[in-house]
């Protein structure tokens, strides 16, 4: 059983600390309740995306990972279905440095044209060379849509096709972001050798002020009930036969 604290500021950000005197190390977590289920079917891979403008700079930090680096501070990105979560992990006595980083992120994005270029290209690689150009890769742009038919578990996280990133415009970008980058959508979790009224004082002087925003509709279809098996045969030149 893990023992934590439990609190939620007037802007709706909900903040768990956990204390662990084990290590010297104190890590550092702030999810996002969106993944790729809240996306427009039109518009798809935007959080996944997202995770990439994340590091591109924010309004008052042009480079993310340098402050953090000279801290002795490590972090990186995930993003699923349902979620984006960002990490750091950062000696305690430095963890005002990753408040700093995530209350800036949090507050806007450094939105520019040259910024969102940059990100297409390197998601639209990464479509590339995991889904497209290697055996096996593209059995979840066909394995999903035959499991879901309306459900938007329907396309993978990475989108369901490169066009959609590629037509993504910094309009789309900066709505994407205010609909659901905000206070009253995320859990700060922060763990380690951390006294809990410390980080909440701590919570309240880097996100407090952030003002809680609208949020885009979370309404998700409803799957109907399925009646009878579906299959669907690919045809590639792979290395050896596959089953799913």
């Amino acid at each position: 059983m893990i023992d934590f604290v439990k609190y939620k500021l007037d802007n709706g950000l909900v903040l768990i600390v956990h204390t662990d005197y084990s290590t010297p190390i104190a890590a550092f977590n702030l999810l996002y309740s969106v993944g790729s289920k809240n996306e427009d079917p039109e518009r798809t891979g935007f959080a996944h995306l997202f995770e990439h403008l994340m590091f591109g700079g924010s309004a008052n930090i042009p480079v993310f990972d340098e402050p953090l680096e000279r801290v002795g501070g490590e972090n990186n990105a995930f993003t699923s279905n349902d979620l984006t979560n960002y990490y750091i992990t950062v000696p305690t006595e430095n963890i005002e440095t990753a408040f700093w980083l995530e209350s800036d992120r949090m507050l806007s994005l450094a939105f520019s044209q040259k910024s969102l270029d940059i990100q297409k290209s390197v998601v639209l690689e990464e479509f590339n060379q995991r889904y497209l150009n290697q055996p096996y890769g593209d059995i979840w742009l066909y394995l999903r849509p035959l499991a879901y038919k309306v459900h938007p578990y329907r396309w993978p996280t990475i989108g369901q096709s490169p066009e959609h990133i590629s037509r993504a415009t910094l309009a789309d970008v900066k709505n994407f972001f205010f609909s659901h980058y905000a206070p009253n959508n995320a859990i700060l979790c922060v763990a380690g050798p951390v006294d809990p009224n410390e980080i909440l004082e701590l919570t309240h002087k880097w996100f407090g002020s952030i003002e809680p925003r609208k949020l885009a509709n979370k309404s998700i279809p409803r799957e109907p009930e399925q009646t009878e098996p579906r299959f669907l045969t690919l045809e590639r030149e792979v290395p050896f036969n596959a089953i799913y």
